[in-house]
């Protein structure tokens, strides 16, 4: 028993540490920055600056986005539950993911002026950028922001 229980411990570890280093450390997004483009000490302060702010500001949102996709898995999963009332209930979650979307976009142009135009350039040539991971995770950015779907069969939550 304790010889399983010791490869069961060793399994979960390497498991684990695996998945640390394939996040790495600045996370799922990949941090402030593209591959090749380096940023000043005060443009990564800026990013992180823009990053923090927009998390202090949509913290409610995203709570409220978490709850009604919820409700959303919960009505779903109701066999009680309405068309209509399941239908409303869409409809509240997609007026808060446009809600964020918004918000989203706004960040990303925020962080677009960050970048000198050369930067931007090389940006463009590589893929990287607003919403593609080279400016951290966000929205539609995996786990880590808030396109990472859930094991629901349409997608949706």
């Amino acid at each position: 028993m304790k010889k399983v229980l010791g490869i069961l411990v060793a399994v979960i570890f390497v498991a684990m540490a695996t998945t640390v280093f394939a996040i790495g450390p600045a996370g799922f997004g990949g941090g402030p920055k593209g591959p090749g483009v380096d940023l000043s000490k005060e443009q990564t302060g800026k990013m992180w600056q823009l990053r923090e702010t927009f998390n202090t500001e949509t913290s409610s949102l995203r709570y409220e986005l978490f709850q009604k996709r919820n409700d959303l898995r919960t009505l779903y999963a109701d066999p009680k539950a309405t068309d209509a009332a399941i239908l409303a209930k869409e409809k509240e979650v997609d007026t808060l993911r446009q809600k964020m979307h918004d918000k989203m976009v706004r960040f990303k142009l925020d962080q677009r002026k960050v970048y000198t135009p050369e930067q931007l350039k090389k940006l463009a040539h590589t893929g990287y950028g607003p919403g593609r991971g080279g400016f951290g995770g966000g929205f539609g950015g995996g786990r880590g922001g808030f396109g990472g779907r859930g094991s629901g069969t349409c997608g949706r939550f």
